[in-house]
């Protein structure tokens, strides 16, 4: 008994420090389906990716005119699950609302490094929600850190 409660304690514990990996704070899950808008994409230009921040767009081909906001979240790929990146300081972002109408592009450049730091090495995604007059959709563009 006292040998089980034993191995469960140190399967726990390395278990806590395989999800937040060096020091980086790692939250929930994140299950929420991303990319179902049909003909609206979110990319990250891979060639600004840094541990501090990236630019990506926002394209909307749609027929439909899309609203957003500054917000963002970050997500960090572990063993195939997605998990929150939280931030070590409050994350500031004005509340403007921002609008993509239909055919068009946007592209926005984000330094996290104010609020997150520099992450670490790994598999990301930033998550950004736009809406429609019907629905809010979650757009997710994949990066990797070295």
């Amino acid at each position: 008994m006292k040998k089980n409660k034993l191995l469960l304690a140190v399967l726990t514990g390395v278990s806590i420090l395989l999800l937040t990996g060096c020091g980086q704070k790692l939250g929930e899950e994140f299950t929420e389906e991303v990319n179902t808008l049909e003909d609206v994409v979110l990319t990250v230009d891979e060639d600004s990716v840094t541990s501090e921040g990236i630019t990506f767009t926002i394209s909307n081909q749609s027929d439909k005119d899309l609203n957003y906001g500054q917000d963002y979240s970050l997500l960090k790929d572990m063993e195939g699950f997605w998990y929150i990146v939280e931030p070590d300081n409050p994350v500031a972002i004005t509340l403007e609302l921002l609008w993509i109408p239909a055919g068009n592009t946007d592209t926005h450049e984000i330094s996290w490094g104010d609020s997150y730091g520099k992450l670490s090495a790994g598999h990301y995604r930033i998550i950004k929600r736009v809406a429609d007059n019907e629905a809010v959709y979650y757009l997710a563009g994949e990066f990797n850190i070295k």
